[in-house]
């Protein structure tokens, strides 16, 4: 039985979905499976994502904590504020999207987050999401590495630790400037960039670290 879910399940519409083959997802899992002393300590996830009910059986079997934030839609609209003290003005709207809370998650999964946020809000999310970090904390997600990314975020379910499904939004595409790993590090400066792999779907799956 899963230790927190939040909010009520969304639903998953799997027509255009895809399998993607996740390497490093996997290794992160295959790290967390280690035995530490005389047992395994199961991870605290923050799932950034929507619930997917495809995922809980692969949650319920190896997250000690769950929190599913369902934050990336709310994040990817924010626009730059137009008022007297903006930064103050978007720090509020953040912690509005995502909570404060006292607890602190061994990894949180970003999915395609970082392709929808506005590169000038990402240092703000970043400054919010390490009151939820240990200094041991990983971030996993996905790059689009075209210049044309789907007009919405894209809905992701774990099938297991090596394969998860991909459905993207049916809308017209729109155009963007692709975010590296290594320009993470600009919008991301307590993070360190340590691994990513190119898929043959054209997304990047990629791995930061405290550094």
């Amino acid at each position: 039985m899963l230790p927190q879910l939040q909010p009520a399940l969304s639903e998953y519409y799997s027509d255009n979905a895809e399998p993607l083959k996740t390497r490093i997802f996997d290794s992160i899992w295959q790290t967390f499976n280690q035995p530490n002393s005389t047992r395994v300590v199961k991870p605290k996830i923050l799932d950034l994502g929507e619930a997917q009910p495809d995922s809980f059986n692969f949650y319920s079997e190896q997250a000690g904590y769950l929190t599913i934030a369902d934050c990336i839609q709310p994040l990817s609209e924010l626009a730059w504020p137009e008022e007297e003290n903006p930064n103050q003005a978007l720090e509020k709207k953040i912690k509005e999207i995502i909570p404060p809370t006292f607890t602190q998650y061994d990894l949180i999964l970003s999915w395609d987050s970082f392709n929808f946020i506005q590169p000038k809000i990402l240092p703000y999310v970043h400054n919010h999401l390490l009151n939820f970090c240990t200094n041991k904390t990983i971030i996993h997600g996905f790059l689009f590495t075209s210049e044309n990314r789907p007009k919405q975020p894209s809905v992701f379910k774990i099938l297991d630790s090596g394969r998860i499904k991909h459905a993207v939004s049916n809308d017209e595409s729109r155009q963007h400037t692709p975010l590296t790993p290594l320009a993470i590090n600009k919008y991301l400066p307590n993070f360190q960039y340590a691994r990513s792999v190119l898929m043959r779907s054209g997304l990047q799956e990629f791995m930061l670290t405290r550094k």
